[in-house]
């Protein structure tokens, strides 16, 4: 097994969960993780992560004699990190070069043997400049925005990486067309199962809603409270948003517009420990994804899983990422819930009502067979067995300086 560097912006990132899961799950795979980041997360946090970010080490700790010396060690290798810093167009040179070098300092000091970055942006960039210096493999993971709403040098940075992982076959499918010979794995974000085990059994006794998740755009919050309004008063459920971000108080505005005060609770951002230990409280979780106007998406949502985990029936929409993990090989919908039209709040309505008038025995049926197909296809131990072979096949400095692609 191999020491693996991990590279994120900032750590630890409450909504991040899959970055935390994917760390535990390969150091279960007997490798060592040595996890790094641009800047210190100080804000709330999963419980669980804590410990990791007691671990986490800053670029900015590196030593300057150490980091001097990545960049005069080796010709070679500078002349081929240079390649790929004077290409790149999204950060500016110097410092993307001596962030690379700081990270190959790094590297060297404990010894890893591959680098692996999260999101496609600096931290792929920095990681691609890195693995260049220090004379080691490199690969990065996406997860949405950094393909569909701010790609940075995305073609360059496919093709300059081992391999790229794409979290959805939309994504894997999006990336080969910008880079037809990039090694692109798709493997899906999968769960801890240990992290939901709980005894507490759902009665389904109360008609209440979750969301779960930020408040930003592709989550489509807006749709839910438009579906919430279309149900008479004498028939609407009560809702909790549990999740915090850039839309909340236009959220605010629109329920009390819509006259929702009563129905609609903002309870703010809680971790996956507030999850495990209120969800029985809750008829289904509601996922009501869109697509902007600019064809941003959520790629692999987690929360659904989440919900699976914990035998939650589920309300969402056909997004593409949804239908992926929610259809059967024919494109059937698997009974789990509801999947209806994204963007169209009068079918989200209409879900909403039927599925709070279905028997707690049938409500218990849809969350069951949600974790039987959770169970099947979204383990974190298969992803990580996944992408731990991904990492065992890379060819070190496979991308030569000689490649005509550069």
């Amino acid at each position: 097994m191999k020491t693996i560097a991990y590279l994120m912006p900032s750590f630890p990132v409450l909504s991040e969960t899959f970055v935390g899961n994917e760390i535990r799950a390969m150091q279960a795979q007997g490798h060592h993780i040595v996890p790094f980041a641009f800047e210190r997360n100080e804000g709330i946090a999963q419980p669980i992560d804590l410990m990791l970010a007691d671990q986490l080490q800053l670029l900015i700790e590196a030593p300057v004699a150490k980091t001097l010396w990545q960049l005069s060690a080796s010709p070679s290798r500078l002349q081929f990190a240079m390649q790929f810093v004077n290409q790149q167009q999204g950060l500016p040179k110097r410092s993307l070069l001596w962030y690379g070098a700081r990270l190959a300092a790094l590297v060297e000091k404990h010894g890893c043997q591959h680098i692996h970055a999260h999101f496609g942006l600096a931290s792929a960039a920095t990681a691609i400049v890195a693995a260049r210096l220090a004379g080691v493999t490199v690969s990065f993971t996406c997860h949405g925005y950094d393909v569909y709403r701010a790609p940075a040098d995305l073609p360059l940075k496919l093709r300059a990486a081992n391999f790229v992982v794409a979290v959805s076959d939309e994504m894997k499918r999006d990336m080969l067309a910008m880079a037809p010979q990039a090694n692109i794995k798709r493997i899906r974000c999968g769960v801890d199962l240990a992290q939901f085990k709980s005894t507490v059994h759902n009665p389904f006794n109360q008609k209440r809603l979750l969301y779960l998740g930020r408040l930003s755009e592709t989550k489509g919050v807006d749709r839910l409270l438009h579906a919430l309004a279309n149900i008479p008063a004498r028939d609407r459920p009560k809702l909790d948003i549990v999740g915090d971000g850039p839309l909340r108080l236009p959220l605010l505005k629109k329920m009390i517009a819509l006259d929702l005060i009563g129905y609609v609770y903002f309870v703010g951002a809680k971790s996956s420990t507030w999850l495990c230990n209120n969800y029985q409280r809750y008829t289904a979780l509601v996922a009501p994804f869109i697509v902007t106007e600019t064809g941003v998406r959520d790629t692999g949502p987690l929360v659904i899983k989440e919900a699976m985990a914990l035998h939650l029936p589920i309300i969402t929409t056909n997004i593409e990422a949804c239908r992926e993990m929610l259809c059967d090989a024919q494109g059937q919908f698997i009974p789990v819930g509801a999947m209806v039209e994204f963007g169209n709040h009068f079918a989200l309505s209409a879900a909403i009502r039927s599925l709070l008038n279905q028997s707690p025995q049938v409500l218990r049926a849809m969350g069951d067979t949600g974790h039987e197909h959770l169970l099947a296809n979204f383990q974190i131990s298969t992803q990580a067995a996944q992408l731990s072979q991904a990492i065992a096949s890379c060819q070190q400095e496979v991308h030569h300086v000689a490649n005509a692609d550069y």
